[in-house]
C-alpha cells in the first residue's frame, strides 16, 4: 500500500501503533537513569561507607548503574518488568502481548551480552533486582562490601 509507513526490527511485531493516552503518560514516565531502586541502592552504599563508585559509566558495555573502577566491580539495578524478572511483579501486557514478549526478550539478551563483555575486561558483575533491593537491601549492600574487599586485597 503506497501511503503506509513500513514497521521495521521490533515494531513489526506491534497489533497497532495507535497508543492509549494513559498508556503513554506512563511509559514516558519512565527513566533510564536515578530510578528508584537506584537510588535507594546508592544511599545503602553510602550509609555503609562504600564510596569511591561512579555512576552511569557510559564507556563500560551497557552502561552499570554503579561502578567501583579500582576494584573493577559493576552493578546493574534491573527493573522487574523491563527485564523479564519471574518474582510475579513481571507480566506481560495482554495488549500488545508479541511486542513486549520479544521487546523483554531482547533486553535480557543483550544485558548478556553486556555482561560478558565486561567480564571479558576483568570486571565483576552484581545484577541486582527492583523487588530485591525492596526486600533485602541491607543483604546486598553486605555483599557488595564483601566482594570489594576481596578484590581490594588481590591487589598488590
Amino acid at each position: 500500500m503506497p501511503g503506509e509507513a513500513k514497521l521495521y526490527g521490533i515494531n513489526r511485531l506491534r497489533e497497532t501503533l495507535v497508543v492509549a493516552e494513559s498508556t503513554r503518560r506512563s511509559m514516558k514516565g519512565n527513566k533510564s537513569r536515578d530510578t528508584k531502586p537506584e537510588i535507594a541502592l546508592r544511599k545503602g552504599l553510602w550509609s555503609a561507607g562504600l564510596r569511591g563508585y561512579r555512576k552511569n559509566v557510559r564507556k563500560l558495555p551497557g552502561t552499570p548503574d554503579v561502578v567501583f573502577g579500582r576494584a573493577k566491580l559493576a552493578i546493574f539495578v534491573h527493573g522487574c518488568f523491563w527485564h523479564g524478572h519471574e518474582c510475579g511483579r513481571a507480566r506481560v501486557p495482554t495488549q500488545n502481548r508479541a511486542f513486549w514478549a520479544e521487546k523483554i526478550r531482547l533486553n535480557q539478551e543483550r544485558h548478556a551480552a553486556h555482561e560478558s563483555a565486561l567480564l571479558s575486561k576483568g570486571y565483576a558483575v552484581l545484577t541486582f533486582w527492583e523487588c530485591e533491593l525492596r526486600r533485602e537491601q541491607e543483604a546486598l549492600i553486605n555483599r557488595v562490601a564483601g566482594i570489594l574487599r576481596e578484590r581490594r586485597q588481590d591487589k598488590p
